[in-house]
Parts: C-alpha cells; structure tokens; sequence
C-alpha cells in the first residue's frame, strides 16, 4: 500500500544519522547494490562500487547537513556536505523509491565548490533533449558519460540500462520513424565546482509525464551525467 511507504524525509534522516555516526553499514542499506559512486580524480573520472564503499573503514562526520534539491512521488535528488580530514566535501545523490523503500541509486562526490551558474550543466541536459528529438545517437553519448546506466523505475523496481543499450534504441527508433516529440514542462540545473544536478518533467507525444533527474560531473570533454533516472510522474 502506498500510505505504508517509507517517506523520503524519514530515508534521509535514517542515512543522515548513519553517515554522521560513520556506521557504514547502515549506510550502505541505503544504498542499491548497483550503485557507482563517481568522482574527478587527476582530470580523470573514476568510479567506486558499493562493495568497495563498504570495505571503507569508519570515517564519523558529525557536521553532514543534506539538502533536497528535486523531489517527486518516486525519485529525488539530495545534496550533503561535510567536513572530512579538514577539507569541505560535497556530493549529489539520486534517490529511487524502490518497493516502498527510498534507496540511493547514483552518486557523484568531490571538494566543496560554490554555486555557480550552471551553463555547462544547462548544455548537456540541452544536448540530451536534442538527442531525443532526432533519435541521435552520436548526440546522446556526448551528453552522457559511457559508464553510466539509464534507469527507470517500473512496478516499484529499477531496470537499468547502459549507455550503449540506448544508442542502439535510438537508431532503431530513427530508422522506424518512432515518434519523438516531448515537450519541456519545467527544469532545473545547480553547478558547484566538478559536480551537477538537473532535473526535468517533459509531456511524450502520447501525452504522458515523465520526470529525468541526472547526475553530472565536469570532465576533460565538458559537462557529463553519471547517472540518470527518469520515471513517469502522471
């Protein structure tokens, strides 16, 4: 039933209270075991699992304060920041409610920045809608890091896809005519330093709503989503 849901005020505050305690593996409960934390390390992207995020050793950090940055009925995007070995850290986590239970689904990390005008991140979620609209695959790995998966929520479970999977969608689409008109409801984008969230609800040409929530991080070749959820809102 959905009114025996947990909230997604009551999954932040139980992860909240775990990462400040350093418990990780309450913290890591909260988090799907597919899940790659991504980060920019020596102009590099590289990624760590939930297994090796595990392993970690117990780090308390009793300062984290979150912060929700887009929420709908099934998905969100929280912000935190903390204070570790001395040095400010921020990240972007995405949130999925899977089976009535909201669970970290994507995560990119790095130093505190401030925020700044998000042009970059405006121009890779521009890039994406582009690449919807003409089915394009060539635009669609432009706007998304290789490593990423593409998830959906359905019937309360997740399905994931890589990049490579969509391009190929995309070019059957393309070839088949497949409709592609969307139309933008609404959008929004933060920048602080390496790290990115957006968020947009479109209309499909059958009519339906869906909502995208993506994380990025700023690479060598420009803005790039690490993560990126869409579901159907209506």
């Amino acid at each position: 039933m959905i009114d025996a849901c947990e909230t997604l005020p009551a999954a932040i505050a139980a992860y909240t209270q775990a990462f400040r305690a350093g418990d990780v593996a309450a913290t890591v409960t909260r988090v799907q075991p597919s899940t790659v934390v991504y980060a920019m390390e020596g102009g590099e992207v590289v990624g760590q699992t939930r297994s090796t995020w595990k392993a970690a050793p117990a780090q308390p950090t009793p300062d984290l304060e979150t912060q929700v940055v887009s929420e709908g009925p099934r998905t969100a995007i929280v912000t935190a920041r903390w204070t570790q070995t001395g040095a400010a850290r921020r990240d972007y986590t995405l949130w999925a409610r899977l089976e009535c239970r909201w669970r970290i689904v994507g995560r990119v990390v790095g130093p505190e920045g401030p925020l700044e005008a998000a042009h970059g991140v405006r121009a890779a979620v521009d890039l994406k809608l582009k690449s919807d609209a003409g089915w394009n695959p060539a635009e669609l790995a432009q706007a998304i890091e290789p490593r990423a998966l593409v998830i959906t929520i359905d019937d309360e479970q997740m399905a994931a896809a890589s990049v490579a999977d969509w391009q190929a969608r995309y070019a059957t689409r393309a070839k088949a005519n497949y409709p592609s008109k969307q139309t933008v409801l609404a959008r929004a984008e933060e920048a602080r330093g390496d790290l990115g969230a957006a968020t947009w609800t479109f209309k499909s040409a059958s009519g339906a709503t869906y909502a995208d929530r993506a994380l990025l991080l700023r690479t060598r070749e420009g803005w790039r989503m690490l993560a990126l959820l869409w579901v159907r809102e209506d």
